[in-house]
């Protein structure tokens, strides 16, 4: 409405401009006379076109500034809804998160605390009510590094290691919370890099984890590494739901979750946790199709000598 408003203010000035400018002209005009020098009444005709060029011209720049003006305004006011609608899909996804294990637990403890158990059953609700806090402890792990992330106050702390050696240790660590999930791994050997055991075990973490919401149990999830002459590529490759084209960039921001991940479990903070950590690190990623089905999240890192973000 304002800009109509705007607009409408706009051509009835100019209207009014321009019939001022034709008033002026002919009063100028009737005092010339009939016998007026052909000179003069030229000279006349000239200034009143002048005005007509004049006001055009405002017109075209005001109309310019306003066409531009709605569509920034247009795309920050996208922006904005779009961001508060992830926040909501956030909200919503943590709080499902958060609830999940606290039931679980209270069910464990309730069971402990009601039922006479043999030394094995209570054994295994223990271990049940560990695993659910364990989840708790990395979905709060998530949430404060995003957090970390956009203060600023994440810090990046470079060591030369065995990448195949750490690769093994976080694949075997992300095993034992999925025993029943088929890991298939290609690791190189002896194969060295200037990078954050801790960003490097968030990376694989996430990725694998991604891998085991978005594909079925019986699926395998491949893990390979391998060194080329100027780079280290890390794939994470799964046979789940696929990923979109057009949303192949778009998971990769915080909070953001495809339509096509309805009804499963997930943040919409892992991804953007890998991207940040490989971004850190002078590193890419690349989101690919695996045939037949699902997804390839393949790394590279630099192996000549850059300055890391920190």
């Amino acid at each position: 409405m304002l800009v109509i408003y705007v607009a409408a203010q706009f051509f009835s000035w100019s209207f009014f401009m321009i019939h001022q400018s034709q008033e002026i002209y002919n009063g100028k005009l009737a005092l010339l006379g009939a016998n007026a020098n052909p000179a003069a009444q030229d000279m006349l005709r000239k200034e009143l076109l002048g005005k007509y060029y004049m006001v055009a011209g405002e017109g075209i720049v005001f109309l310019v500034i306003l066409a531009l003006g709605v569509i920034i305004i247009g795309r920050s006011f996208r922006k904005e809804t779009q961001l508060v609608a992830k926040q909501k899909t956030f909200l919503h996804s943590v709080t499902h998160e958060f609830k999940s294990p606290v039931a679980s637990m209270r069910l464990q403890l309730e069971t402990l605390q009601k039922r006479s158990l043999t030394p094995e059953q209570q054994q295994q609700a223990l271990a049940n009510a560990i695993d659910d806090t364990d989840r708790l402890d990395k979905l709060i792990e998530k949430i404060l590094m995003a957090a970390r992330i956009d203060s600023g106050e994440l810090s990046i702390h470079i060591e030369f290691i065995n990448l195949s050696e750490k690769l093994k240790e976080v694949i075997e660590q992300v095993n034992r919370s999925y025993p029943q999930r088929n890991v298939v791994t290609s690791i190189q050997d002896s194969v060295h890099l200037n990078i954050d055991p801790w960003a490097l075990n968030s990376i694989v973490t996430n990725l694998m984890e991604n891998a085991f919401i978005y594909s079925a149990a019986d699926k395998k999830v491949e893990v390979s590494l391998a060194s080329a002459p100027n780079s280290i590529r890390l794939s994470v490759k799964d046979s789940g739901i696929g990923i979109p084209n057009n949303e192949k960039k778009k998971i990769l921001g915080k909070f953001y979750r495809s339509d096509t991940t309805q009804g499963y479990k997930g943040t919409g903070l892992g991804l953007f946790l890998v991207d940040y950590f490989v971004k850190a690190h002078n590193g890419t990623i690349e989101v690919k199709d695996n045939k037949p089905q699902g997804s390839i999240f393949e790394i590279s890192f630099p192996t000549i000598k850059t300055d890391v973000h920190k």
